[in-house]
């Protein structure tokens, strides 16, 4: 199958920077109903704050943030604040830079998760999107190690995974398989394959693909590879350019293309639910 270029991390999201302007201590906004996507340079920034950051918003880095424990999240220390400079554990470590990052209720972001990095930047997003569908994953983008939590129509599934923006393949012909594909972010999350998508797998998004024909199911372009939606999706345009990036699951898959499930709104986020038009898989959304 022939990818199209997914090499550019932020592609319908509306980018924020926060510009290495020495110790200038400002507040930046995030907007509802939009995918802002907060870029802090490298170099002292000062002790900024983002203010509005919401379940669509992301944070983007030039060097990954220290993570103590390497379980994929960054936890904010007991001032509220994120040390986006840290170098390691301890007081003495902590960086010149705090950010502190309020949500649309004034209330302060304390977790955000890693979502990978590519074309020069770190991506985090928020942990809620993963936490209360998936599940808190003990470590990495999968459920490999352990997991708490999640939401009860996938509480069943063996497998379950978190989409990063690098390329990633995924078998799903291990056990009943799960991806949960982030793009109301407004990233592009590359071109990812799984391969063996059987009747009781899953593909949930946070922003709806595009139905040509609002047929209930969801066709691939002539590449064979299913285009996904971004932020501001579904679009007419969006199988021209998959801003949300591209999804190989085999000619066959592609061929008969994935049906429209149903959704369910958790929190601030709705899930979309799809899979094959013969889908085995038990949802009860009430």
């Amino acid at each position: 199958m022939a990818f199209g270029n997914n090499s550019t991390l932020i592609s319908s999201a509306t980018v924020t920077n926060i510009e290495a302007n020495g110790t200038s201590n400002e507040t930046f906004f995030g907007q509802d109903g939009r995918a802002d996507a907060f870029v802090i340079a490298d170099g002292t920034v000062g002790d900024d704050a983002i203010t509005n950051f919401d379940v669509n918003d992301t944070i983007i880095t030039g060097k990954k943030i220290f993570d103590g424990n390497n379980d994929g999240y960054i936890d904010f220390g007991p001032n509220n604040v994120l040390d986006v400079d840290r170098t390691g554990s301890g007081v003495g470590r902590a960086g010149e830079d705090q950010i502190s990052v309020s949500g649309n209720g004034a209330d302060f972001v304390t977790t955000i998760r890693y979502l990978g990095t590519k074309d020069g930047g770190f991506a985090y997003g928020a942990a809620d999107v993963r936490d209360n569908f998936l599940g808190h994953f003990t470590k990495g983008f999968d459920n490999a190690a352990g997991s708490t939590g999640g939401d009860a129509s996938v509480s069943g599934f063996a497998f379950k995974y978190d989409n990063q923006v690098a390329d990633t393949t995924y078998d799903f012909g291990k056990g009943q398989s799960v991806l949960l594909l982030d793009n109301a972010t407004g990233l592009n999350f590359g071109g990812d394959t799984i391969t063996k998508f059987g009747n009781d797998d899953l593909l949930v998004t946070t922003s709806k693909l595009y139905d040509s024909d609002n047929s209930g199911v969801v066709t691939f372009g002539k590449n064979l590879v299913l285009d996904i939606s971004g932020s501001e999706g579904p679009l007419a345009s969006d199988p021209a350019g998959g801003p949300g990036g591209q999804l190989d699951l085999g000619a066959t898959r592609a061929k008969s293309g994935l049906t429209f499930l149903g959704e369910k709104t958790i929190e601030d986020s709705t899930y979309y639910y799809y899979g094959t038009s013969h889908s085995t898989v038990d949802l009860s959304f009430a």
